[in-house]
């Protein structure tokens, strides 16, 4: 009786295994097409943008050295094909106007004897709009006595001597001294500390003072150290110039174990925590018509192309470097040699020249 009941087991088992294995199946397709309706309801319904135009209509970004794109004529050769949307909306951050500050004398004269002015002398410094100006026949400083920015060149082309004692730079070592130097005349901004930075070689000739960008630094003599802001909600912060920032420490090294400073920009205005607003942005559509329609910022044509491919775009918060109200996300076109780009990226019914 066991094999006749074991028999007719495995008889109802390879009758009714097809039909089993097809319910299986039948199961798996009805889950399945479940979860794609849900997924699709979801993928077409539209969520309302949340957005907070406190500030109404703001200006649109001001880049000093830009060029309107008109003129130029562009070919689309991204990965995706198609100008990208980012985001639907982006923050914008109110920068405060800066203000003089009570006891600036003391900074002024702190930051001009750090980098080696005579702060004794009569008339060592005159004040022109704000701009505290010392003035030697070697090197020239200006600082903003609102927010201690400053810009100082020291005529190294001129000092034969100095760059024939330079030695190879090294990247930790050069972006130790930048951060060191910016310390000790205490215009380190916090944002700039937690933000990247970048490291550029440089090779100067001193007979024919030509000053040429390298690679790396097997054959450098000078260094530049870049500093920028941290991203802001993903986006990267961006300079006016994109290759270069606007915050940098250029030096050289001596032999002897010396450093010297050669030049150096901090152009850094503070973003309100407080005041801020979230405003639509244009689509990527929209942004590549205004390029190809003459209303781009071209920031950078090295080779003063008038056909440009554009291999990539993006959005970025552009850093100014000169006083504006906002800081506020642009689009961002890259091309061909090194070409670059700006569109601003709110909408434009928020937008104001």
């Amino acid at each position: 009786m066991a094999t006749t009941s074991l028999t007719d087991v495995s008889y109802y088992v390879r009758k009714f295994y097809p039909f089993a294995i097809l319910g299986v199946i039948v199961i798996l397709i009805l889950y399945y097409a479940v979860r794609l309706s849900i997924l699709y309801v979801e993928s077409t319904r539209v969520i309302p943008v949340s957005t907070n135009t406190v500030f109404g209509k703001i200006k649109k970004p001001y880049l000093l050295e830009a060029s309107p794109s008109a003129g130029l004529k562009f070919k689309l050769d991204t990965i995706e094909g198609v100008p990208t949307t980012a985001t639907a909306t982006a923050k914008v951050f109110f920068l405060p106007p800066p203000q003089v500050r009570f006891g600036y004398k003391e900074k002024v004269f702190l930051i001009a004897k750090t980098l080696g002015f005579d702060t004794e002398a009569t008339n060592s410094y005159r004040l022109v709009n704000n701009q505290a100006i010392f003035n030697e026949p070697n090197q020239k400083l200006l600082i903003d006595i609102r927010n201690f920015n400053i810009s100082y060149r020291y005529f190294f082309e001129n000092d034969k001597t100095l760059i024939n004692q330079a030695m190879t730079p090294e990247s930790q070592e050069s972006q130790t001294k930048a951060v060191d130097f910016l310390q000790s005349i205490g215009a380190y901004p916090q944002e700039l500390a937690q933000g990247n930075t970048n490291i550029i070689f440089f090779r100067l000739n001193p007979n024919t003072k030509l000053l040429s960008q390298l690679k790396d630094n097997i054959k450098a003599n000078l260094v530049e150290v870049d500093f920028y802001r941290p991203d802001i909600d993903g986006l990267p912060v961006l300079s006016p110039k994109y290759f270069n920032s606007q915050h940098y420490v250029l030096m050289l090294f001596t032999k002897d174990g010396r450093s010297k400073i050669l030049r150096s920009d901090l152009r850094f205005f503070e973003k309100s925590a407080e005041q801020v607003g979230t405003y639509p942005l244009k689509t990527g559509e929209e942004a590549y018509a205004e390029l190809t329609g003459g209303k781009g910022m071209v920031v950078s044509n090295p080779q003063g192309k008038k056909n440009v491919v554009i291999r990539k775009m993006l959005v970025g918060y552009l850093d100014p470097d000169t006083y504006q109200d906002y800081m506020e996300p642009v689009y961002v076109f890259l091309g061909d040699g090194d070409f670059v780009a700006y569109v601003p990226a709110l909408s434009n019914e928020f937008l104001t020249d």
